[in-house]
């Protein structure tokens, strides 16, 4: 498979070493960042050897037209590096890419900047105002995309599309429905993120629900809650539980995946004040308090970390991070306050790539 790639492409920087040379890589370098922790460090988890290609469902991937065809690929110094055939693609990334190459306008008529596929989402990022008149696609496209198992096609006009891909206005439908649901039910939308590799994901959430062990005499602080996927999990223990997000379609997605949860819209950061009244009523309650935390690659805000030790302090957190450099500073901010970490566990979300995440149990032993 590998076969396929651009060798331009800097995307898969494993994906000529073998799966257990690419994972003692990813496992020495999290024993390298967590070298405090080493004692507890447990060995990677990954997927099977034929789960590691065709896996990436969700990519972002920048769009330039050559004259006759669109490429679509990794950008470097400016150029788009054609990933096409990408080995690491789902075939639905690939088909898509195969049809819209060929078959969407020039770049006169729709200065595409960006394609970005969600599942069974898929959006086309145009850098300009929305036009007077809709886009009109041609039926051949639309009818291929839709053969390729695509629910939900979207045009984006974002003028100012960069750094920042997605804006609140400039959406234009062009045909199906605005959310889909995964093979596991849950529901998401184009913009919503998704982790890769979805049954690792899930085995690391069967792990933190196992340690957290969340019951009716407890309630649970989702921070970073996403779509609510872990959130649910809580729900079906019929836990109270609260979670915070920043992405308002994430949260819509949390509503029909958690029904009942309490969800709050913005950084955790300024949510500080209604997670202290959540957890202050439920401590009256007499409820333990318990946490599950996946932050972005920066970590844990500062505020939210002293709210923890100081306010929220519960008995035990279930931490998944895909940054095992933040993740450090983190859990030695923690453990300056009467935290022990139980156990980290590795995982290998990203096959061929140098990324690895870490699921680390954190209990309080005050």
């Amino acid at each position: 498979m590998r076969d396929c790639c651009n060798l331009q492409c800097r995307g898969c920087s494993h994906r000529w070493l073998s799966k257990e040379e690419s994972l003692a890589q990813k496992q020495g370098f999290v024993s390298q960042k967590l070298a405090q922790w080493s004692h507890v460090i447990e060995p990677i988890v990954s997927a099977e050897e034929e789960k590691r290609w065709g896996y990436r469902t969700s990519v972002t991937l920048s769009a330039e037209w050559s004259g006759s065809r669109w490429l679509f690929g990794t950008k470097s110094f400016d150029e788009v590096i054609p990933i096409h055939k990408c080995p690491v693609h789902h075939p639905l990334v690939n088909r898509v890419v195969d049809i819209l190459s060929s078959k969407l306008p020039s770049f006169g008529e729709f200065p595409l900047a960006f394609l970005v596929i969600t599942k069974a989402q898929c959006v086309l990022i145009v850098k300009k105002k929305p036009a007077e008149e809709p886009v009109r696609l041609s039926k051949v496209l639309i009818r291929e995309v839709k053969d390729a198992g695509v629910e939900g096609f979207w045009i984006h006009f974002n003028p100012s599309s960069g750094r920042r891909l997605f804006e609140k206005g400039g959406w234009e439908q062009v045909f199906g429905s605005r959310l889909s649901k995964d093979s596991y039910e849950l529901w998401y939308g184009a913009t919503s993120f998704q982790q890769q590799v979805a049954e690792l994901y899930h085995q690391s959430l069967d792990i933190a629900e196992n340690f957290l062990k969340p019951d009716s005499l407890s309630c649970v602080v989702d921070l970073y809650c996403g779509t609510g996927t872990s959130l649910r999990r809580w729900r079906k223990r019929a836990v109270q539980n609260i979670g915070v997000e920043t992405s308002g379609e994430a949260l819509e997605c949390a509503a029909l995946n958690a029904p009942g949860a309490t969800l709050l819209r913005g950084s955790c950061r300024l949510r500080i004040p209604q997670l202290s009244e959540f957890v202050l009523q439920q401590v009256f309650l007499s409820k333990k308090v318990l946490m599950y935390l996946n932050p972005p690659r920066t970590g844990i805000e500062p505020e939210v970390l002293e709210w923890i030790v100081k306010v929220a302090k519960p008995q035990r957190i279930a931490y998944l991070s895909c940054s095992p450099g933040t993740l450090s500073k983190n859990l030695s901010f923690l453990v300056q306050h009467k935290y022990i970490v139980k156990s980290v566990l590795p995982f290998d979300f990203f096959p061929q790539t140098h990324h690895v995440e870490c699921l680390v149990l954190i209990e309080n032993v005050q």
